[in-house]
């Protein structure tokens, strides 16, 4: 006899398979979860929740092979994985805030930040670092940012493509089902997933274009702000 849940699970488990198990699925989650925080509603507790049993399967399996030293995608491994998505997609929290946060870090060291960025950058950097980014998220602020939005959306689906990429070409390879926290910080994390440095080396490459990607718009806020206290300074003296 079976109950209302394993109906439920029936029904949705090859939907959610497909959708958490390619590609195009993974995007349209990575873009779902950026659009959600952009709002102000957590987008991992919404989006990733629904699909994080099928990444937590491909997971299993992948530990599997790897104990039987069959890691391979012809013997029925998987790319997208909890750990591909936790270490390699969302690196700095959601949007892959690392890059934005390396950004203001830049700005800072240049001398060219506006006051409240400076005042941003020592609260944000080592949260970012182990990929917590609240105080970005409402410090920045992220939410209903309207300049912030494009890099937030693009810069955790470049890192989707890519990673996928390297990894179904044999560049890096398959997450080991090695479950490291969400918390550690890229570069160990690639390294303890793939038990190789080319992990490490995706990390690093895409945490470099994540940081080009979020630099423009940054600039602008920055310019923003700039103007904004300049102003009130002038209100001050007069």
């Amino acid at each position: 006899m079976g109950n209302i849940h394993l109906l439920i699970m029936h029904i949705l488990s090859k939907p959610l398979g497909l959708l958490g198990d390619t590609l195009g699925g993974t995007l349209v989650i990575t873009f779902l979860n950026s659009a959600f925080w952009f709002v102000g509603i957590h987008g991992a507790n919404v989006v990733n929740n629904m699909i994080q049993p099928v990444w937590l399967m491909n997971s299993g399996a992948n530990l599997k092979l790897a104990q039987a030293g069959k890691l391979t995608l012809g013997h029925g491994a998987h790319i997208i994985t909890e750990p591909f998505i936790d270490n390699f997609v969302f690196m700095g929290g959601g949007g892959a805030t690392l890059g934005l946060v390396l950004g203001i870090g830049i700005l800072v060291l240049m001398h060219r930040a506006s006051k409240q960025l400076e005042t941003l950058a020592p609260l944000t950097i080592v949260p970012g670092l182990f990929n917590i980014n609240e105080p970005t998220m409402f410090g920045m602020p992220i939410v209903l940012n309207m300049t912030l939005i494009i890099p937030f959306i693009l810069a955790p689906m470049w890192n989707t493509l890519t990673t996928y990429i390297v990894m179904a070409t044999g560049l890096v390879p398959l997450t080991t089902g090695t479950m490291v926290s969400w918390t550690m910080p890229p570069i160990i994390s690639g390294f303890l997933t793939t038990n190789s440095f080319t992990g490490s080396l995706i990390q690093i490459f895409n945490i470099v274009i994540d940081t080009l990607i979020y630099l423009p718009f940054l600039l602008v806020v920055n310019k923003s702000q700039k103007t904004e206290e300049a102003g009130q300074a002038d209100e001050q003296a007069a």
